[in-house]
């Protein structure tokens, strides 16, 4: 090789270099990826979590994971490292929820009037009725008919059927029969055998003809969506009663609970004369889109549903998403106008029963706010024990360095500990929002592809 080649060839290596030295300048230049209450997370720190833990190709869907996973966990630990009894931590918007269960539930016991006493004799009633846990093993016949079969094809089925039904009783042997004429291609290759299932496994007539035949007997031709069936039960296997008494006692009085229930809110509902606002839908799906999580004053009491002397808000609605499980919004963007419709009438018909508990004098006192505020705020440290957070986490610093701040080193090795897949991802979900809303936060989308470019550099030397 040349002078001039090893020359070029430094000048071209030094040039790569350069432009790696520029990129990392200008990200620094554009600030820290993300900050949480007074702490930074850098490009290249980002980066080097990535580059150095992550499993997952560095691309900038990875680098904004890691940038709001580490914003929600460094504002906890911020809380933490200030006072680990989390005293200071306003948990009020949490509080809604845990309350409002406690009203509904004197309401229901104090209020609402349901005869759960259950006698022996209809216990055995039902027992004898539903069979719980009994599991049927059966054959089947089936004779289909065309989806959109006319009643004169429905009839012409319905004859074969019973000829077969007649061919069985003339002693013609019911596995070979299958064979020959069930169009159940499954089950006709193995006698017509439908296997062993427990109830409601099968299409409801069929289900319903199986469990109410007895072992050896055969059926009339049953008529379904798809054809008629000839059924024959083969065995029945079913608990005896003292087995199941308890829990089908159980539920029997929950399903009359609930039947009282629904009498009390159909009455409430029809003296506050509920009804879902016109544009109420369009509303709550450009919420679903967005994902804001604050209103102002004016878009924020937009009525959702209202009822005499009262109304469901914008405002209420981002209170429900704040305490529903991740995935929320997506389930209402995706829901049809009737599945919407139904989720916000059972929203507002909740709180028709909270307000009428609220009434009746059953709101908890202050002291019992007090109580549950310290349980939320002993269910937050411990959900940040189980992330390696506080004093008592379980992170260990040494996978990411020690700088000696306890809490900017936690965060980090959780974070290596979910990238690298030696921990699953444990989101703080309502809490998250909770810290959001109360500390101040922020992530920088346009140093996102930066981040990822540096990763990649790192990953490649």
């Amino acid at each position: 090789m040349t002078h001039e080649d090893e020359r070029a060839r430094v000048a071209r290596r030094c040039g790569a270099m350069a432009c790696v030295a520029a990129a990392t300048l200008a990200a620094c230049r554009g600030g820290p990826l993300a900050e949480a209450d007074g702490r930074r997370l850098s490009v290249e720190d980002a980066a080097r979590l990535v580059a150095e833990h992550s499993t997952l190709p560095a691309d900038s869907q990875v680098a904004r994971a890691v940038a709001e996973l580490w914003v929600d966990y460094a504002l906890l630990a911020s809380q933490l490292d200030a006072d680990s009894s989390l005293a200071s931590l306003d948990v009020t918007p949490l509080l809604r929820r845990p309350l409002e269960e406690e009203m509904l539930a004197r309401l229901q016991e104090e209020v609402i009037e349901a005869d759960t006493v259950v006698s022996d004799e209809e216990l055995a009633a039902q027992f004898a009725s539903e069979m719980p846990g009994a599991r049927a093993t059966a054959s089947q016949i089936l004779l289909m008919f065309p989806p959109e079969a006319t009643g004169r094809q429905r009839d012409s089925v319905q004859a074969l059927a019973r000829a077969v039904r007649a061919r069985l009783d003339a002693g013609a042997d019911f596995a070979e029969l299958a064979r020959q004429a069930s169009d159940d291609p499954g089950s006709a290759r193995r006698g017509g055998a439908l296997g062993t299932f427990e109830r409601g496994r099968m299409l409801a007539p069929v289900d319903r003809a199986v469990f109410a035949m007895r072992p050896g007997e055969t059926s009339e031709p049953v008529a379904s969506s798809i054809g008629y069936h000839v059924l024959r039960l083969d065995a029945l296997e079913a608990p005896d009663l003292p087995e199941v008494a308890a829990e089908l006692r159980l539920r029997i009085q929950r399903e009359r609970q609930a039947e009282a229930e629904a009498a009390y809110i159909a009455h409430l509902d029809s003296l506050a004369g509920l009804r879902v606002a016109v544009d109420a839908h369009a509303v709550v799906r450009a919420l679903a889109n967005t994902r804001t999580s604050r209103l102002g004053s004016r878009a924020g009491g937009r009525p959702i549903m209202e009822w005499e002397g009262g109304r469901y808000t914008a405002d209420d609605f981002l209170a429900l998403a704040r305490e529903s499980p991740s995935g929320f919004f997506e389930s209402v963007a995706t829901s049809s106008d009737e599945e919407l419709e139904e989720a916000l009438l059972r929203a507002g018909r909740r709180r028709l029963l909270v307000e009428e508990a609220r009434a009746r004098g059953f709101e908890p006192d202050e002291s019992r706010r007090d109580s549950v505020a310290a349980q939320l705020r002993q269910a937050i440290r411990e959900h940040a024990r189980t992330i390696g957070l506080g004093p008592s986490g379980d992170a260990k610093v040494e996978d990411v360095g020690n700088d000696g701040n306890a809490g900017a080193d936690q965060v980090r090795a959780a974070l290596a500990a979910v990238l690298s897949g030696r921990r699953e991802i444990n989101p703080l979900g309502a809490v998250a929002l909770l810290l959001r809303e109360q500390f101040p936060w922020r992530i920088r989308l346009s140093l996102l592809e930066a981040t990822a470019r540096r990763a990649r550099d790192l990953q490649s030397k």
